[in-house]
């Protein structure tokens, strides 16, 4: 079993390694240098504070998700619980994902950690289903209006479908039986449902306004299709397997804004201003972490009481 955990482990830092030996060896250092010096860094604080409202939105979703189950948590403690994720994903990745943090954390607080385990599954869920829809009709509309008509076809027949072909998968492969008991969720409590998808759906919008805003820092506005056509592959390439997206996301950055002119060396000093804020915000936790920021709220709350 461990044994496993750092091949997998290995496997990721690997492939992060490639593909950056392969980026500095092709890439302009120099120039990605004399990018990042032109770059107005105001522009990196306005992106701080909209993951910061991002996380914000993410936390009013997980409180959604936990109340379907009758699980009044308040947004105040699920914010710095996801605050405080944010560290153990850049820090810890191979000893203790923010996931797993938060899964612990909440389960210990509610006595309940299958329920906190599978709150935290529906958190991340329910924002890749809202990001493949986005990614199906990013991709069709390069493809012009019969593209745009073939993902609308698409996302219907896969609305008809997905539900009877999940419960045949789900009966013969365990791995699909959280996404089944997660649409189960959805149906059982449409109204509560439909709100997790919008709170994923506002969550995407700042995602995808953070490289928009750091793009900015560099006088290049993008332009709306490229918006909808590239962000949301830009972030699936985060599930390839890497070291936090270090190496995959300044592939797929440098690939993809080449397409609307922007040079590769911006768009890797983009990427890389991404994974700043990202350690920014890690930082953040890290401090929540060390005050045991939760804690002094629990006792707040009960002196008051």
């Amino acid at each position: 079993m461990k044994s496993s955990k750092y091949l997998k482990t290995f496997l990721r830092i690997g492939i992060s390694l490639v593909l950056i030996i392969i980026l500095i060896k092709t890439q302009d250092v120099l120039k990605i240098k004399l990018a990042l010096f032109s770059f107005k860094f105001l522009y990196l604080l306005i992106a701080f504070v909209l993951l910061l409202i991002g996380t914000f939105v993410s936390s009013l979703r997980w409180k959604e998700i936990l109340a379907t189950s009758d699980s009044n948590i308040s947004v105040k403690y699920l914010f710095v619980l996801y605050l405080k994720g944010y560290f153990y994903n850049n820090f810890l990745p191979t000893q203790m994902g923010g996931d797993v943090y938060k899964s612990i954390s909440l389960g210990s607080k509610i006595k309940n950690q299958p329920l906190a385990l599978f709150s935290v599954f529906m958190d991340r869920f329910s924002g890749l289903v809202v990001l493949l829809v986005l990614t199906l009709f990013g991709v069709g509309s390069v493809m012009g209006q019969s593209g745009f008509l073939l993902a609308i076809v698409v996302f219907i027949m896969g609305l008809i479908l997905y539900y009877p072909v999940l419960g045949v998968v789900a009966k013969k492969i365990k791995f699909f039986q959280n996404f089944k008991k997660g649409s189960d969720l959805f149906l059982k409590d449409k109204k509560r449902g439909l709100l997790v998808l919008c709170y994923s759906l506002l969550v995407q919008v700042f995602s995808f306004s953070i490289p928009v805003v750091l793009f900015w820092g560099f006088n290049i506005a993008l332009p709306l299709k490229s918006i909808i056509a590239f962000l949301p592959i830009a972030s699936l390439s985060l599930l390839v397997p890497s070291f936090n997206g270090f190496g995959t996301q300044e592939t797929v950055y440098a690939y993809l804004f080449s397409n609307v002119g922007v040079t590769s060396e911006v768009s890797i000093a983009v990427s890389l201003l991404i994974h700043s804020v990202r350690i920014l915000m890690s930082l953040l936790g890290w401090v929540f972490i060390l005050l045991n920021i939760n804690t002094v709220f629990e006792k707040h709350k009960k002196a008051k009481l």
